[in-house]
């Protein structure tokens, strides 16, 4: 696998697009964040009295310890689309160029196509839930006045990246069905910004717990808005049933990506 990747590497390292979008999310991510909770923690300290209070008792402070862990992986989420749309530009070129098709007569087998990109969904997880942690950790040991809690609420890491991991997993499965970069990229951003909410709230607000459950929102309730009230979340699904709901549709769109590579035609 690591000698997969590091061919893979020699294949994008000089790709221009791959460095904006990469650095893109490298840079913009940490910084929006920081300045949110800059901004964030002078706007509470400027309120006092009963408006302060109702704050402060609606919402916890998300830029602290413990809450800064989910915070800084919900707003990772929100940025990681970056990441999804360069994974599907890298597999739809190697589609469109035949790049795919020249691996194989060079000796790769279909199988080893496959693992070469599962290795740069692997790098691109496990890069951006580094990012996360080291900014959610920057950020607590700015605008926290204590540490003892440091690491309590540390499991909203393993959640962003189930999330990241499941994320990847579709814009793999759609790049391999769609082929064309631009529509691959419409029908990613339509299921994952408007298809899933969609049904999520059809659901939620008729009383049912499915919404939960839906193909994206199983990981993304393991991971919820920070700055919701608590008054108005709804699950009661345990976090455990969720996990494994992610798990199980990870497994299907691996299951689908390589009986579907198996059998594909390479020239079209």
């Amino acid at each position: 696998m690591l000698n997969l990747f590091k061919i893979e590497w020699l294949k994008i390292k000089s790709y221009r697009t791959f460095w904006i979008l990469f650095i893109g999310f490298l840079v913009f991510f940490p910084l929006a964040f920081i300045f949110s909770a800059s901004k964030y923690m002078e706007s509470t300290s400027a309120a006092s009295g009963i408006e302060g209070t109702m704050v402060n008792s609606m919402i916890d402070v998300p830029f602290t310890f413990p809450k800064v862990w989910l915070a800084a992986s919900w707003m990772g989420g929100l940025f990681f689309i970056l990441i999804g749309m360069l994974y599907i530009l890298l597999i739809t070129n190697e589609v469109q160029y035949r790049t795919h098709r020249q691996n194989i007569i060079d000796g790769w087998s279909r199988m080893d196509f496959l693992k070469a990109k599962f290795s740069l969904l692997v790098f691109f997880v496990l890069v951006s839930t580094l990012l996360v942690f080291l900014t959610g950790l920057a950020t607590g040991l700015i605008f926290s006045n204590s540490t003892s809690n440091i690491f309590n609420g540390i499991h909203y890491i393993g959640y962003y990246a189930l999330m990241a991991l499941l994320y990847l997993m579709l814009a793999f499965l759609i790049s391999m069905l769609v082929k064309r970069t631009g529509l691959a990229i419409i029908i990613y951003f339509a299921i994952v910004c408007i298809v899933d909410n969609v049904l999520w709230v059809s659901l939620t607000f008729k009383g049912s717990q499915l919404g939960y459950f839906m193909p994206l929102e199983a990981a993304d309730s393991l991971v919820p808005n920070p700055f919701k009230p608590k008054v108005l979340e709804r699950r009661t699904v345990p976090d455990y049933a969720l996990v494994i709901a992610a798990v199980a549709y990870i497994s299907v769109y691996a299951y689908v990506i390589i009986n579907y590579f198996r059998k594909s035609d390479l020239k079209t």
